[in-house]
């Protein structure tokens, strides 16, 4: 299939009679995408007329972009976007990327002046993801010499380090020609495809489980106009209900491996940490479910080494929490498919964000734990304890996390990573989403150290 798709750019809709206008009433929103003739080899700079400060400065065209074959990760068959499944084995798909080439970066900022990293297409769609801080942590037990970072990926635009896949997730659906978007999500997928769609102009609907404890977010997601369906049950019954919602004009970007391109866009964290570090760090921590967000950001570093900008790659360290870990529990057998495949009800955890039972899709954790294993790593469980110490520890140095971002920290004091943590050992943890999502989190630890009682006067 050649791509991006000849049709790759949206209609302007015209004043006499409407044509280019979505069925929905809405317009696409000209101002936060950029769509580029298939010669064009630079890009505009940022102005009033097109975005300003919505639109990241991209100075590198679609010819700087990665060429790409949508494939099977089982039985390598070829498949065309947009597709969920292999036809031939129904194994999950991934994007395979021509090789990266070039070691200095464009000017400008955000996960698209890291576009020689990123599939090739024509429109971007931006609200300024990307370039998140990096900043030193001093968790307390940990051995003498070991350094360790956090990667503040709450201060992206919807709070969480989903903008990324979405940005590049709702390019593709411009370039496909889509009107919109539907997803299974605990939280925060649901705010960042909702808003990521609003700067596109397209649809969304969100699948959300009732155990998701995911009030505050779900409402965010409706403010930017998403229809959001509560479904009886836990992520993978959301997850079942946004798989009926494929068909024509509508694309699933469920932030599992369901749809195989989010994950791309994480490739970027590993190149900002190289650049923030001017090294790579010895260990990655990453909170995970499914765990896409680990098998990008171990792509990132991949690519770093074929680049020649680093000898090789961290090792990879998955966290779950205790009460839901399907691939903590495989990490540990000695069959992965099998421990995978065996019933496990999810237990009730803070960390809902990363609390997928992978029922019905269990062989997309196989991705992740290979990655795992490539890197030398391994997938760790952490009790709601050592999360919801980890919350308080990190907010007492002035960062608010949500449960599942802190459940990255809560991993370093214990003893599953003993081995792993030795002076001299440089960590970067993954903050995956702000506290300020989580209400009921902050009610828990506020009293500790906040204002317990209202003053008269």
């Amino acid at each position: 299939m050649a791509w991006p798709p000849p049709s790759a750019c949206p209609p302007r809709p015209s004043a006499s009679t409407g044509r280019g206008r979505p069925s929905w009433g809405g317009w696409y929103a000209p101002r936060r995408i950029r769509c580029r003739a298939p010669s064009a080899g630079r890009a505009r700079p940022p102005s009033k007329a097109n975005g300003g400060n919505h639109v990241s400065d991209f100075r590198a065209g679609p010819a700087d972009r990665r060429d790409f074959t949508v494939r099977c990760a089982e039985c390598r068959a070829a498949a065309s976007l947009p597709a969920y499944r292999c036809d031939a084995c129904a194994g999950p798909l991934v994007l395979d990327l021509a090789e990266p080439s070039g070691t200095t970066w464009p000017d400008g900022r955000g996960i698209w002046r890291r576009g020689p990293l990123l599939p090739r297409g024509r429109a971007t769609v931006t609200l300024g993801e990307g370039d998140t801080p990096l900043l030193p942590l001093s968790p307390s037990g940990l051995p003498t010499g070991v350094e360790v970072y956090a990667k503040i990926e709450g201060q992206s635009p919807t709070l969480s380090f989903k903008d990324r896949g979405m940005a590049l997730t709702a390019s593709l659906a411009v370039d496909l020609g889509v009107d919109g978007l539907a997803l299974a999500s605990s939280g925060n997928a649901a705010v960042s495809a909702a808003a990521y769609a609003a700067a596109a102009g397209l649809r969304c609907a969100v699948f959300c489980g009732t155990g998701s404890r995911a009030d505050a977010k779900l409402a965010a997601a409706r403010a930017y106009g998403a229809q959001v369906h509560v479904v009886d049950g836990d992520y993978s019954a959301a997850y079942a209900r946004a798989t009926q919602a494929e068909a024509d004009g509508v694309i699933n970007v469920t932030t599992t491996y369901r749809n195989p391109v989010p994950a791309e866009a994480y490739r970027t964290i590993a190149v900002e940490i190289h650049e923030q570090l001017s090294r790579v760090p010895d260990v990655v921590v990453v909170p995970v479910g499914a765990g896409p967000l680990l098998y990008g950001v171990h792509a990132g570093f991949v690519d770093l080494v074929r680049l020649g900008l680093t000898d090789g790659v961290p090792r990879m360290v998955g966290v779950q929490a205790a009460a839901c870990a399907p691939l903590a529990r495989a990490w540990s057998s000695t069959d992965w498919r099998a421990a995978l495949a065996e019933p496990s009800p999810p237990g009730a955890t803070a960390a809902t964000a990363i609390a997928d039972p992978l029922r019905g899709y269990e062989r997309e954790g196989l991705l992740t734990l290979e990655a795992v294993r490539a890197s030398g790593g391994r997938v760790v469980a952490v009790t709601e304890r050592a999360i919801g110490e980890a919350v308080r520890n990190l907010a007492r140095d002035g960062l608010l996390a949500e449960s599942a971002a802190a459940a990255a920290v809560a991993a370093l004091s214990g003893a599953s990573l003993g081995d792993v943590l030795r002076p001299g050992t440089t960590v970067v943890a993954l903050l995956t989403g702000h506290g300020v999502k989580e209400p009921a989190t902050l009610e828990g630890i506020a009293p500790r150290h906040g204002v317990a009682q209202r003053e008269g006067g």
